[in-house]
């Protein structure tokens, strides 16, 4: 009789299953299988100690140090796990590499008759498994890359065509930041794992779409990286630019960076982090503004002394320019643009 069954993530994903998580929630925050619920075997401080008597003592008395610890709970355990599977029907237990926390878990949960199987190699195959899909899902595929300055509306572009239903795959909302050095202001980055996760996901959502409009960037994104094979396809997609005059550049980035929610200090912070790059005078001139909230006056000149200056070294050279007077036109010339690509 086989105690515990096995299945390959490639099976589980086809034939829908719902992953549960066996890691701490420590582990899972940082990352997990998208839509994963989290069923801990042991707590970040139980897994120390179990640690700690494995290098001391050796894994026998790991192991019976570990079910001292978890005996209590495994009543609960099983009756998590089989609420779970009521509810969502075929579910499989993972921990990060498939080791003795899934396995013992599985085990547990099928003596008491509640059966499930586990994810052969755990989270670390699933994360093989997405990297080597996306590379498989983008051959062929046509991505259509969209340039501009800051505060040109490129993300408000993004979430108004995706919105309208077109095959877009907005990279800043996945990563959690606006990609400059204030872009991170109010918001939270998720871990490279759950990054790239996030972006397997979209592209099997996208993965029958002839092509997919995509911000352009740089190959970080705060202080994630785009996978190599999203970033070579961005590289080699047809790349378009477009233009918008200063005054609603700023209007926009007023709006998006919600400029004025925080104190100056949140905003100086940011600012130091270039002080170099602006030269002592233009530094201490654009610090005056933010102290003074003249935010508009401050924004215009970061735009002008700073972000063009950027945005021109980092831009494709063999881009298609569009030069628009306002966002919507933006948003229409960008749809007819992608309408005629992809049909």
């Amino acid at each position: 009789m086989e105690l515990v069954r096995e299945i390959t993530v490639e099976e589980a994903l086809k034939k829908g299953y719902r992953f549960i998580d066996t890691r701490t929630a420590e582990e899972f925050e940082d990352f997990h299988i998208p839509g994963a619920y989290n069923v801990p075997l042991f707590t970040a401080e139980e897994r120390k100690k179990v640690s700690k008597v494995y290098y001391e003592k050796g894994e026998k008395e790991a192991r019976l140090y570990a079910l001292e610890l978890v005996g209590p709970k495994l009543y609960k355990i099983v009756k998590d796990i089989k609420e779970i599977k009521d509810r969502e029907g075929k579910v499989v237990v993972y921990c990060w590499r498939g080791g003795l926390r899934s396995l013992a878990v599985a085990a547990i949960c099928n003596l008491a008759g509640v059966n499930v199987p586990r994810l052969i190699g755990g989270y670390r195959a699933f994360r093989r498994y997405i990297l080597e899909r996306m590379a498989e899902i983008l051959k062929g595929k046509k991505l259509l890359v969209l340039y501009g300055p800051t505060g040109c509306g490129k993300t408000r572009i993004i979430r108004i065509l995706k919105e309208k239903g077109y095959p877009v795959i907005d990279l800043e909302g996945l990563a959690g930041h606006r990609g400059s050095v204030f872009g991170g202001i109010g918001l939270n980055q998720p871990s490279q794992k759950m990054f790239d996760a996030f972006l397997w996901q979209e592209l099997e959502r996208l993965k029958d779409s002839p092509c997919i409009l995509v911000e352009g960037e740089s190959r970080k994104i705060g202080k994630l990286f785009i996978p190599e094979p999203f970033w070579k396809a961005m590289q080699e997609g047809d790349k378009i630019y477009i233009e918008l005059p200063l005054k609603e550049r700023v209007r926009i980035s007023m709006e998006d960076y919600g400029v004025d929610r925080f104190s100056p200090e949140v905003y100086l912070e940011a600012l130091s982090r270039i002080r170099k790059i602006l030269g002592d005078e233009k530094y201490r001139e654009i610090r005056k503004l933010i102290e003074e909230k003249k935010y508009p006056e401050a924004v215009s000149e970061l735009m002008v002394n700073y972000y063009d200056k950027l945005y021109a070294r980092s831009t494709p050279s063999e881009v298609k320019p569009f030069k628009v007077e306002t966002l919507d036109e933006a948003v229409s010339t960008v749809e007819n643009y992608l309408t005629s690509i992809c049909g």
